[in-house]
């Protein structure tokens, strides 16, 4: 997950006894699919270039996503389908995922598909250079608005600060409102190879992806074209 049900729990300054882990967590998961798309695109069953072994699929976009909310891009990011008769479900197979090249857009499976007649690949890719530590903060923001929004009225409708009263009708506004701004910064900047290197890799790993079907060696001359 992004966040935490502590992590949301101090942003609204409630105890265990208010909201437990089990119902905050609920708004986590509604809260991670929502906010996802704010900086990132998803991409259905695109058809995508096949190498001549059979093995090497090419996307239209580099910079995949992590879909899974794991804070890794790897296999499990991505959905490869083979269909033994074009556009009939009934003979589409799932193909497994040996190596991905996230930044490039390339996967590499495990076995030769050149024996279906269709190939497609489902997954998404960013539009804007993310950082994690603001992507966990938006999501404990918008899952905080849930709470407050469906179970709560946290915030009261009029409250005083010093010789001002403030009269609000929707209390959950001002967690929105701070949702939006952590948002603006962390989709004000677009995504390149070097901003993309930084959430793909741990510090010191050298030219090691994460996750543990990308693993594979990646040579530098071209990972830094």
């Amino acid at each position: 997950m992004y966040t935490t049900p502590q992590d949301v729990r101090d942003i609204l300054g409630i105890g265990v006894e208010d909201a437990s882990d089990a119902l905050l967590e609920e708004f986590i998961e509604k809260a991670q699919s929502v906010v996802i798309h704010y900086w990132q695109i998803p991409v259905l069953e695109e058809e995508p270039q096949i190498d001549t072994t059979g093995h090497t699929l090419v996307l239209s976009h580099p910079f995949l996503a992590d879909t899974n909310f794991d804070k890794k891009i790897d296999g499990s990011d991505v959905v490869v389908y083979g269909y033994r008769e074009i556009d009939n479900l009934e003979t589409r197979e799932t193909l497994a995922v040996s190596t991905i090249w996230p930044e490039k857009g390339v996967i590499k499976l495990v076995d030769n598909a050149l024996g279906y007649s269709k190939v497609t690949v489902s997954y998404s890719y960013y539009t804007c250079a993310i950082d994690w530590n603001l992507v966990s903060l938006a999501t404990t923001y918008y899952a905080a608005m849930l709470f407050v929004a469906r179970e709560l009225f946290l915030v009261p409708d009029d409250f005083t600060i010093g010789n001002i009263k403030v009269r609000q009708r929707q209390p959950w506004e001002r967690l929105r409102q701070e949702f939006l701004r952590i948002v603006y910064h962390l989709t004000e900047l677009p995504m390149d190879i070097s901003a993309y290197r930084k959430i793909v890799r741990p510090a010191r790993s050298g030219i090691r992806l994460v996750g543990p079907e990308s693993s594979l060696e990646h040579e530098l001359q071209e990972g830094d074209e």
